[in-house]
Parts: structure tokens; sequence; C-alpha cells
């Protein structure tokens, strides 16, 4: 838990090194794994190769349709689905998988829930998530 700054000084060099170890491999996914607001992050693991962000929690504030607009296809994402609204089911969900939707259909971006399912994800609830998320990503029509 340290600041952009920080991160910047002493975390970035070895980043970048870390990205160019993996790149001279031929390997096209390095990822960040990242609790919290990542927004300001972001922009220093692009610049050190890194092109996926996991998880893209909703409660940190981290707006997975703006950080899309913000970062294009330089980052992919895995996250950014509420899990409150998947606590309170209903219109709510249905209105959380419609909120991320464009990011669904630019690709690059593995939607769920921010770490586990919360318990407090009923299993009807559950159910619902996962039709939704299969309609949204064409597996169900």
């Amino acid at each position: 838990m340290i600041s952009p700054e920080m991160a910047k000084e002493f975390l970035f060099p070895a980043w970048k090194q870390w990205g160019e170890i993996i790149r001279s491999y031929n390997i096209p996914i390095y990822g960040m794994d990242s609790d919290g607001f990542v927004g300001q992050l972001i922009p220093l693991w692009i610049d050190a190769g890194i092109n996926v962000c996991d998880p893209m929690e909703v409660a940190a504030h981290n707006d997975i349709v703006a950080m899309r607009e913000q970062f294009g296809k330089k980052m992919a994402f895995r996250g950014g689905v509420d899990k409150r609204k998947m606590a309170a089911g209903g219109r709510e969900l249905e209105e959380e998988l419609l909120r991320i939707k464009p990011v669904v259909d630019s690709g690059g971006y593995i939607p769920s829930c921010d770490h586990g399912i919360p318990s407090d994800v009923s299993w009807p609830n559950y159910l619902q998530y996962m039709k939704g998320l299969a309609r949204l990503t064409g597996w169900l029509r």
C-alpha cells in the first residue's frame, strides 16, 4: 500500500525488467494482480509492458467502462462486476450486466466479480448472474 509516486520509484524498474524478460520469450500476457483503486497505476503498468489487470474491484471505484475508454486495448481486464449488485439480484444485477456490456463487446475482458463470489450472493442470484453473463458473452441466446 504505497503511493503511485513510490510505485514508480521503487517498483517500476522491476516491472519493466520483468516485462523485457517476458517479451524476450514471446509471452503475450503480463498480468498484475492489485486490489483497490488502480487508475493511477495502470499508466505505469502499461509503460512497464503489463497488459492485464486483475481484479477490477468496483467497490474501490474502478469503473471498467471508463478504464476501457481511457486506456483502450493497451490493458485487458478481469473483474469489474459489482458483487453488491450480484447480492441484490433482480433488476439491479441486470443493470450491472448492461453497464459492462460495452467492455464485453470490445473484447480483452473477462467479466467477473473481484475475488470469489461472496457468501451473501444467493443461489438464485448466482444463477441469474451466470445466465446473464452467458447471454452477454453469446454463450446463450
